[in-house]
């Protein structure tokens, strides 16, 4: 009886003194848990992905090391190539004050082009973006993409507006088509793209080909290399204006704000007519190539492009571009002369979709990012220039033009940093 007493108090005592320490136990759990606030919550690891992909980014990857944030992002949402940039390093700056390095790499259709560096200092923020990706890519080797973007399907309404003064019974042919062009990923590097016309309203002849439906683009782009110094890029299939055939260009990155490029082709032409149908005119085939210099002047915004070569028809020659860029729009004028014949124009980028076009759904059906149009002053059909068809070339992609897809370092960083800092909406 006496042993089982004194077992009874010690009991007693064990489970007042254990009640104790657990509170005391409870109380520095809750202590430790507030002084560290990101445990018991999601991981940042976490909360960053989830971020870019609320904002409309995809391919997205991640790597968080101390106070440096790297990621890789292709953005489908935003408008031009520094806006996205721009809307990421703010909303995660936001979110997670603890980060003080931005390194992040965009791309596009997966192939890495610029690589954004940002961090704030004394409350203005300093950015820097160039090709120097080895470092950022590396860090991000072993991690797994998320939102995906293969397969996905844009479907971007574009308008095409012709205007031609040569006649003498009426002031203007024209013609106003639609060109919805189908646009998706499908591995690295790779764009596939069918692009059907339509035409709208016109006042041209029978046998003109933009008098009938036709196949504007329907061609598969291949970016092979993309790194500090050079880019490779082939495209094969219907090009614009109604040619079909191959297309390799090869680009080398010099210095800062100077490019070279060579370009080169084969096509034949195809069209459709009411008297023949669709087919290909016999002896078509044209070898074309050209050598271009490109070059952007960071403080005055010009871009001056400068090249020669054989264009599309046989004619021998050079083009000089000189093009000003405000922000999001690009404005220029061009000479040509070739074959002892000269020709001159001007041409223009405008933005026409929204700032914002999130793809919420696996088809998007928008408006194309920017609306282009180049206008040639030779016209007249009793010069050899305009009877030969002298000074012509073709693009390969429908959004081909001065502002979608320019991917220049010095101009990305003017406007990401402007927009960090709110001089820039």
């Amino acid at each position: 009886m006496l042993f089982q007493n004194i077992y009874c108090t010690f009991a007693r005592e064990l489970r007042k003194h254990m009640n104790g320490i657990r509170k005391i136990t409870a109380i520095l759990t809750a202590l430790f848990l507030s002084a560290m606030p990101g445990l018991g919550q999601t991981p940042v690891t976490e909360e960053i992905p989830a971020t870019l992909k609320e904002l409309g980014f995809e391919d997205i990857r991640t790597e968080l090391r101390y106070d440096t944030l790297y990621a890789s992002l292709e953005d489908r949402a935003y408008r031009g190539t520094f806006r996205g940039a721009a809307a990421a390093i703010q909303m995660i700056a936001e979110g997670h004050p603890e980060i003080q390095q931005f390194e992040i790499v965009l791309t596009d259709y997966k192939m890495p082009q610029l690589i954004v560096h940002a961090s704030k200092r004394e409350g203005i923020w300093d950015v820097r973006v160039d090709r120097e990706m080895k470092q950022a890519l590396k860090m991000l080797k072993t991690v797994k993409p998320q939102a995906a973007s293969t397969g996905k399907i844009d479907i971007s309404f574009i308008p095409m507006i012709s205007l031609v003064n040569n006649k003498l019974d009426h002031l203007f042919d024209y013609s106003v088509r639609i060109a919805p062009a189908i646009a998706a990923t499908l591995w690295k590097g790779s764009r596939l793209t069918i692009q059907p016309i339509f035409p709208i309203i016109n006042n041209l002849g029978v046998d003109d080909t933009k008098r009938y439906i036709q196949i504007g683009n329907a061609s598969l782009r291949q970016q092979i290399i993309s790194n500090k110094h050079w880019l490779l890029t082939a495209t094969a299939g219907f090009f614009n204006p109604e040619r079909v055939g191959v297309n390799a260009q090869v680009g080398f990155h010099a210095i800062r704000g100077l490019d070279f490029y060579l370009h080169a082709g084969y096509t034949l032409q195809a069209n459709y007519t009411n008297q023949n149908g669709f087919g290909f005119t016999r002896n078509s085939g044209k070898l074309d190539f050209m050598a271009k210099a490109d070059y952007y002047e960071r403080h005055t915004k010009l871009q001056i492009e400068l090249q020669g070569g054989r264009f599309l028809y046989g004619d021998y020659g050079a083009r000089l571009d000189v093009t000003r860029h405000f922000s999001e729009y690009a404005i220029g004028i061009y000479g040509i002369l070739t074959g002892g014949e000269h020709n001159f124009g001007f041409h223009f980028a405008i933005p026409m979709g929204g700032k914002r076009q999130k793809r919420t759904w696996f088809i998007r059906p928008r408006l194309p990012e920017y609306f282009n149009l180049e206008y040639s002053m030779e016209t007249n059909p009793q010069k050899k220039y305009y009877g030969e068809r002298m000074g012509e070339y073709y693009t390969t992609q429908p959004d081909q033009n001065r502002s979608a897809h320019f991917w220049e370092p010095d101009f990305v960083q003017e406007y990401v940093q402007r927009i960090l800092n709110g001089t820039f909406k």
